[in-house]
C-alpha cells in the first residue's frame, strides 16, 4: 500500500516531468537545427491537440479572472482555421497544422484543475531561462554554424548593427526568468547573489541581441522594479544610475551599440515611410479580402505552400511587408477583434488587478509583451506562448490564493466576534 506521503511525491515528479516536456516541445527544442524537424512539427502537433483534448471540460468549468480573455483568445484562433479556408481557399487541413503553433491556450485551463504549485512552476521556468542563456552563448561561440534558432537573411547568421546578429529562440521563458530574479532581489533574502546574476545576464543578452525593443523593453522594467517603493532620494539615484548607464553606453565605441543608433537614426528619418509602419496600415486596411475577415480574421497562412502562404510570402519577398514585424496587428490580421480584445483584456487587468509583491514579474512580463506588441511578434509566437500562459497562470493562482486567505481571516474573524458576545454563563456550560 503507497503511504500518502509517496503518493504526493509520485504525482509531484509526474507533474514535473509533463511541465518539463511541454516547454520543451511547445519551444521546438530551442529550434535545434540537429534535430528532424518533422517529428518535432509532429510532436508539437500531438502535444497541443492533446492539451486540448485533456482541457474540453476545464475551458468552460475553470473560472476567473483571466479565462474570459484567454477563452476569447483560443475561440478566435481555432475559428480562424475556417476563415483561412473561406477567404483564402487554404485547406482546412494546412490551416490546422499552420495553427497548431498558436493553440497551446488551452493549458492555462489545465494547470488551473492540476493547481500547479507556483513555486514547481518557477522552478521549471528558471531552469529553462537558464538553459537559453547557455545555448545562446555557446551560439554566438560557434556562429560560424547554424545550431539553434535561424538566421534572419540567408543560411547563417551574419555581422548586423555592429555584431553577429542572433535572435534566439524561446527568448519568453527567458524574460519570465529575468522578471523572477529582480522580483527576487526585492522580495527575498534567500540565495540572492544568484539572483543578481541571473538579473545581470538579462542586462546583457539583449543588448547582445540587438534588437531595439528587447533592450528598451527589458531597461524600462528594470527601471520601474528598481524605483517603486522606495523613497523619493532612492528612486532618484536608481533613475539616475541607469540614465548614467545608459549615456556611457550611447559614448562607447562598442560596435553593437552604434549600430543600433545608425538603424534608429535611419529609421526615424524615414518616418511614416518605415516598412513597418507601411506594412501595418496594409495589413489593416488592405490585406482582408472581405467584410468577415476584417472581423473574424484571414487564418494563419501556411508559408509558401497554400495559395494563402504564397500570397503572404510575395508579400514578404517582394514589399518586405512581414507579419513578424507589426506584432498585434499580425494578431489581428490573423485572428481578428475578438482576439485582440482578448489581449486588451489582459492588459486591462495587469494594470488595474493588484498582486502579491513576490508575484510581480508577472506583470512586467505582460508590460514587455505589450510595449513590443507594435514591432515584434512576441505577442503571439510560439517563442513567447508557453510563458505567456504560465504568467497568466501564475497571475490568477495568486489571486485565488488572495481570495481564500482574505476569505479565512474574515471566517475567523467572525468567530472571534462570536466568541467574545458570548456571556460568562454560556462559557461556564461549554467547559462543564
Amino acid at each position: 500500500m503507497i503511504s500518502e506521503s509517496t503518493e504526493k511525491k509520485i504525482k509531484s515528479i509526474v507533474q514535473i516531468v509533463f511541465l518539463v516536456l511541454v516547454v520543451a516541445i511547445s519551444l521546438k527544442f530551442f529550434d535545434a537545427k540537429f534535430l528532424d524537424p518533422k517529428p518535432v512539427k509532429y510532436m508539437a502537433f500531438l502535444c497541443t491537440w492533446t492539451m486540448i483534448g485533456l482541457s474540453l471540460v476545464q475551458i468552460v468549468k475553470q473560472k476567473g479572472e483571466f479565462t474570459f480573455p484567454v477563452r476569447l483568445i483560443f475561440f478566435s484562433i481555432a475559428f480562424s482555421i475556417f476563415m483561412a479556408y473561406y477567404s483564402w481557399d487554404q485547406s482546412l487541413f494546412e490551416g490546422l497544422l499552420e495553427t497548431t503553433d498558436f493553440m497551446l491556450w488551452p493549458l492555462f485551463f489545465f494547470l488551473l484543475y492540476l493547481k500547479i504549485p507556483i513555486k514547481t512552476l518557477e522552478k521549471i521556468i528558471v531552469a529553462f531561462g537558464l538553459l537559453y542563456a547557455i545555448l545562446y552563448f555557446y551560439q554566438y561561440a560557434n556562429s560560424g554554424t547554424v545550431i539553434f534558432g535561424k538566421p534572419l537573411w540567408g543560411d547563417e547568421f551574419l555581422e548586423q548593427r555592429g555584431a553577429v546578429r542572433i535572435i534566439f529562440p524561446g527568448a519568453g521563458i527567458f524574460l519570465l526568468t529575468i522578471f523572477i530574479s529582480i522580483t527576487k532581489i526585492t522580495t527575498t533574502k534567500e540565495y540572492k547573489w544568484f539572483w543578481i546574476g541571473v538579473a545581470v545576464l538579462g542586462l546583457i543578452i539583449p543588448v547582445m541581441q540587438v534588437t531595439r525593443q528587447f533592450i528598451a523593453g527589458v531597461y524600462l522594467l528594470y527601471l520601474i522594479h528598481f524605483s517603486k517603493g522606495s523613497s523619493f532620494f532612492k528612486k532618484m539615484m536608481v533613475v539616475l544610475f541607469f540614465i548614467g548607464g545608459f549615456i556611457l553606453l550611447l559614448q562607447s565605441d562598442l560596435p553593437m551599440i552604434q549600430g543600433l543608433l545608425e538603424v534608429g537614426q535611419r529609421d526615424a528619418e524615414l518616418g511614416s515611410n518605415y516598412i513597418r509602419v507601411l506594412a501595418g496600415e496594409y495589413f489593416i486596411k488592405d490585406f482582408s479580402p472581405n467584410n468577415w475577415s476584417y472581423i473574424f480574421g484571414n487564418g494563419a497562412p501556411n508559408w509558401g505552400v497554400s495559395s494563402y502562404g504564397q500570397f503572404i510570402e510575395s508579400l514578404a519577398l517582394e514589399k518586405e511587408f512581414f507579419m513578424s514585424d507589426v506584432g498585434i496587428i499580425a494578431v489581428y490580421a490573423m485572428f481578428g477583434v475578438f482576439a485582440i480584445l482578448g489581449f486588451l483584456l489582459i492588459w486591462y487587468k495587469s494594470f488595474t488587478i493588484k498582486v502579491p509583491a513576490k508575484y510581480a514579474y508577472v506583470k512586467y512580463y505582460l508590460w514587455y509583451i505589450l510595449f513590443t506588441s507594435v514591432t515584434w511578434y512576441s505577442v503571439y509566437h510560439y517563442h513567447y506562448l508557453v510563458a505567456t500562459i504560465f504568467a497568466i497562470y501564475i497571475y490568477q493562482t495568486a489571486l485565488d490564493v488572495q481570495k481564500r486567505e482574505m476569505l479565512a481571516k474574515k471566517l475567523l474573524l467572525k468567530i472571534q466576534k462570536l466568541n467574545s458576545s458570548k456571556t460568562f454563563s454560556e462559557r461556564l456550560e461549554e467547559v462543564k
